[in-house]
């Protein structure tokens, strides 16, 4: 008897300690309410939905359903939002169907779920980086591979005008995209070549590029600099 009693205890003290665990563990998403009312923010211009101008400013070019974590930590959903890639602002939605923009440096990360497709597109979108050329800590980018090493994307759209049929102006937003890789704390633009890659993950130089070569990767696509970064991502 005494030793059921004691196993009982022990089993109880280890179903409340893996409990514990979980909570700790667990995200707690707030209502979308709170984060309406906590976040204020701004009345967007008009230009950004102007019918009359070709493509679209925004990344998706519809609203997306978002996870949202401010600086505070402090995670929210069902947020409607999609990235401005003119300025790199946030717009969202408020209850009311209301367009705003939502102040700088308020928010860390978004996972933004694209469902217009045939099938959901995911948008990982990060920001607290270091400075580097323009792009500032407030500076959105996307997140494409993610762990000690990250690959980050950085769309920028502009307005472009041109000379169209019968000689008629119409504008149109057109798109580039920069890489970026950030390990210890440093962001550097990407550049084409194992060298690169070899520089920024020194501190396990030797196992990558025995990597690199018995893949016989030459680092020169995305596809490559992803494949190493999950090999580096996931050594001891």
């Amino acid at each position: 008897m005494k030793q059921k009693i004691l196993f009982l205890l022990v089993f109880c003290g280890f179903v409340q300690t893996a409990s514990a665990q979980i909570i700790k563990q667990s995200t707690i998403y707030l209502p979308a309410t709170v984060f309406l009312t906590d976040i204020q923010g701004q009345r967007p211009s008009e230009e950004w939905n102007r019918v009359e101008v070709k493509g679209s400013p925004f990344l998706p070019g519809e609203w997306a359903k978002a996870v949202v974590t401010l600086k505070d930590n402090r995670t929210f959903s069902g947020i409607s939002m999609r990235l401005n890639c003119v300025n790199n602002s946030i717009h969202y939605l408020t209850s009311q169907k209301n367009e705003l923009v939502a102040p700088d440096g308020m928010i860390k990360e978004i996972l933004m779920i694209d469902s217009t497709g045939a099938s959901p597109t995911e948008y990982r979108l990060a920001s607290g980086f270091p400075e580097t050329g323009k792009n500032t800590a407030a500076t959105f980018y996307e997140r494409l591979v993610n762990g000690k090493a990250q690959l980050l994307k950085y769309t920028k759209r502009k307005l472009k005008e041109y000379k169209a049929y019968a000689g008629a102006t119409e504008k149109e937003y057109v798109s580039n995209e920069d890489y970026y890789l950030f390990n210890n704390g440093t962001i550097k633009e990407w550049g084409k070549g194992k060298e690169f890659l070899l520089e920024i993950l020194a501190d396990k130089k030797e196992k990558v590029q025995e990597y690199i070569d018995k893949q016989k990767l030459k680092c020169k696509s995305i596809d490559d600099v992803k494949l190493v970064l999950n090999y580096y991502n996931g050594l001891p």
